[in-house]
């Protein structure tokens, strides 16, 4: 499966919006700087994190992007939705109808194909709706002494 390279920007923004080491509302400026790209790029990801409600942005003043869940509430679904979209990836275009004779005949097994393809990208948008962001957070959290 193939996936936009700002599949990855958009996690890494939830993830800086996140971190308790920077204010709890920060510039698309600001974002770009620290994951170092372009404003337009950064740009571009958080209005697609903003459409799905990932996160929410106050102008002026003191104004900037924030989480509006709380990191047990998103997944990697709902960035993968804000980025990817919803709709379905393997579509079957019949291109043996173009070129063999009783290509009706095929369908069935497109459709088998098609099936699997199915249940494989509902197993894979499971699997992405199940990791939390928190989990992502505590995972490569450094663990505190206790000496």
């Amino acid at each position: 499966m193939k996936y936009k390279d700002s599949f990855e920007g958009a996690i890494c923004i939830v993830l800086l919006l996140a971190n308790d080491r920077y204010p709890q509302k920060i510039s698309s400026n600001e974002i770009s700087e620290l994951m170092q790209s372009s404003n337009a790029y950064t740009k571009k990801i958080l209005a697609n994190l903003v459409r799905e409600n990932v996160i929410a942005s106050d102008t002026g003043k003191g104004g900037g992007y924030y989480l509006i869940k709380n990191t047990d509430d998103i997944s990697l679904l709902d960035i993968y939705y804000a980025i990817e979209g919803k709709t379905k990836n393997y579509h079957p275009k019949h291109l043996a109808d173009n070129f063999l004779e009783g290509a009706s005949d095929i369908r069935s097994g497109e459709e088998e194909v098609a099936s699997f393809m199915e249940k494989a990208e509902q197993a894979y948008l499971q699997r992405l709706n199940s990791y939390k962001i928190s989990q992502l957070i505590r995972a490569h959290r450094p663990e505190r002494s206790h000496t």
